[in-house]
């Protein structure tokens, strides 16, 4: 079977429209700043964590003194991977409400922002270089609606 000089252009069109009819849609996003959502400030799990570092490094302290260096080292090696396990537990809870949040409102994929730098920033070339994403509409911002569910559910959990 021959195909004719016209056939096979249009052959061609029939198939790129078909693969186009067949290509995903493109998603909706939303963003999330994670900074945001792990600051002592704004997440009261964070802010609890904080103090009990505190508490357990205090409490470490008076009896440290009396300790060689090695030991020294090995408390606080051990409080830091104490909090260390906390964090990634709130972590893992803001992935989850963010999955949870996004779904609510369509959104296909969550991409990390950061705050605008501002002039006054120690690192401000690394944090402009670091900036993924330069500009997004705050309608698709879900930072403020993952922590008001964080904090929430911590304070339901805590009583």
């Amino acid at each position: 079977m021959k195909l004719s000089l016209v056939a096979v252009p249009l052959l061609a069109l029939a198939l790129l429209a078909a693969a186009q009819d067949k290509a995903p849609a493109a998603g909706r996003v939303g963003v999330l700043n994670l900074r945001e959502c792990m600051d002592k400030s704004r997440n009261t799990w964070i802010a609890d964590i904080e103090i009990d570092l505190q508490k357990q490094q205090e409490a470490d302290s008076g009896r440290a003194t009396d300790l060689n260096p090695q030991e020294r080292l090995r408390i606080r090696t051990k409080n830091q991977e104490a909090s260390n396990r906390k964090r990634l537990e709130v972590y893992t809870e803001i992935v989850r409400l963010s999955g949870l949040i996004a779904r609510e409102r369509g959104y296909d994929l969550v991409e990390r922002v950061d705050r605008m730098p501002e002039s006054g920033d120690s690192d401000l070339t690394g944090l402009i270089e670091r900036r993924v994403i330069v500009h997004f509409d705050p309608s698709i911002d879900i930072t403020p609606a993952v922590l008001e569910h964080l904090n929430k559910d911590y304070s339901a959990r805590k009583k």
